[in-house]
C-alpha cells in the first residue's frame, strides 16, 4: 500500500513537471533516420539525466522497453513509467542480471523494431562508465546505439553519484540526440566517450538557446 502511495505521487509529480516546462529538442533527424531502418534501437543515457529521454519518449508517445532494477526504488520507478506506457525488464547489472539479458535477447530476437531504453552507468555507477553486456547483445542484434541526454534552465542537481538532474516546474528543457553511433573495437569505451559528448551538447545547447 506505502508504495502504491508513492508511486501514484510520483506519477502526478513527474506529470507535472513534464507539462509545466518548455521544450527545445535537437536531433530529431537522427531518431527518425533510426525509424526508419528496420532494425531495433538501444536507447542510451546516463542515470543521471534519466529524465529527459522519459520526457521525450512521453511526448513522441513511442512503444519502448526500460530497464529497471530490482531494487526498491528502481521498482517504484518502474511502476511510474509504466503509467505511460513503458514496458519494463525487471533486472540490472548487478541484480538478476540474468533475466535482463534473456529478456533482451528475446525482445531483440522477435522484434526488429524494438527500442530498449537503459542507463549505462546504473544503477549504482561507476558513473559515465557504460556497462559492456547489453552493449554486445546490441551490437549481436545489428541494433542501432543512439544517446538522448538533456539539460534544463531551471534544475535541482543532487550531490550523488551520479549528480542527479531533476528539472523545476517553468523552466525550458533541451533534449539532445545523437547521430547514430558507428561501432567500434573497445565497444564500452567507444560508447561511453559517445555519451558523454552528448550530454555535454545538451548542456551547452541549453545555456545557448
Amino acid at each position: 500500500m506505502k508504495q502504491k502511495i508513492i508511486v501514484f505521487i510520483g506519477y502526478v509529480f513527474l506529470s507535472l513537471l513534464y507539462k509545466l516546462n518548455k521544450y527545445k529538442i535537437y536531433g530529431k533527424e537522427y531518431m527518425n533516420e533510426a525509424l526508419s531502418q528496420n532494425r531495433p534501437i538501444l536507447l542510451c543515457v546516463w542515470h543521471g539525466r534519466m529524465l529527459f529521454p522519459i520526457f521525450y519518449v512521453i511526448m513522441q508517445k513511442m512503444e519502448v522497453w526500460a530497464l529497471a532494477s530490482p531494487h526498491k526504488d528502481g521498482d517504484t520507478l518502474g511502476k511510474i513509467l509504466s503509467k505511460w506506457g513503458v514496458q519494463i525488464i525487471k533486472g540490472s547489472s548487478n541484480q538478476q542480471s540474468h533475466n535482463v539479458i534473456e529478456k533482451m535477447h528475446q525482445i531483440l530476437k522477435n522484434d526488429k523494431n524494438a527500442i530498449i531504453c537503459i542507463t549505462n552507468d546504473g544503477p549504482k555507477g561507476p558513473r559515465h562508465v557504460a556497462k559492456k553486456k547489453s552493449l554486445e547483445i546490441a551490437k549481436q542484434y545489428n541494433a542501432q546505439i543512439i544517446s538522448v541526454s538533456g539539460d534544463s534552465t531551471k534544475k535541482w542537481v543532487f550531490n550523488t553519484w551520479d549528480k542527479f538532474y531533476l528539472p523545476k516546474p517553468f523552466g525550458k528543457i533541451t533534449i539532445n540526440i545523437s547521430p547514430i553511433y558507428e561501432y567500434q573495437p573497445n565497444l564500452d569505451e567507444s560508447v561511453s566517450k559517445f555519451m558523454i559528448n552528448n550530454e555535454l551538447e545538451a548542456t551547452q545547447k541549453s545555456k545557448n538557446d
